[in-house]
């Protein structure tokens, strides 16, 4: 049971994750679609980018653990690395995959800069839970030391 229970703490996580991802991926293209005139977005477009923010959610709830301590020396090549992937993730899929085309290349430039702001984002806001559950276990700690 504590095996489903990890898997299943570890699904809403990870869905929660891919949300925000997909939201600013729809979000993008949308933006993108109604600069370009266009009204649609294609359904398997769709269904690629919710399986790209399902992929790098997935990489993010492996190098960044929810309820373990990811600090330290390895912080910054783990971040890195996540970077990277999701860089790999989106562009390569935005790019091979077309989901932005006739997007001209200061457009592309722009998206690029989006992607880069909601990735810094997002760590940002990783490292702000990181350091509530240690104020939180802090906390827990003193009480339980005073009684």
């Amino acid at each position: 049971m504590n095996a489903f229970n990890r898997f299943y703490l570890w699904g809403a996580d990870t869905k929660y994750r891919m949300g925000l991802y997909f939201s600013a991926c729809v979000f993008c293209k949308g933006v993108s679609t109604a600069l370009l005139g266009e009204s649609a977005i294609p359904i398997l477009i769709l269904l690629e980018m919710l399986l790209a923010c399902f992929a790098f959610a997935g990489v993010e709830s492996f190098f960044f653990p929810t309820g373990q301590d990811w600090s330290g020396p390895g912080l910054a090549r783990r971040t890195a690395v996540w970077a990277v992937l999701g860089n790999v993730i989106f562009i390569g899929c935005a790019w091979g995959l077309g989901w932005f085309p006739g997007v001209p290349v200061w457009g592309a430039a722009l998206l690029l800069a989006l992607l880069e702001a909601g990735l810094l984002a997002m760590w940002y806001a990783l490292w702000l839970e990181l350091q509530a559950d240690t104020r939180r276990l802090n906390d827990s700690l003193r009480r339980f030391q005073a009684k």
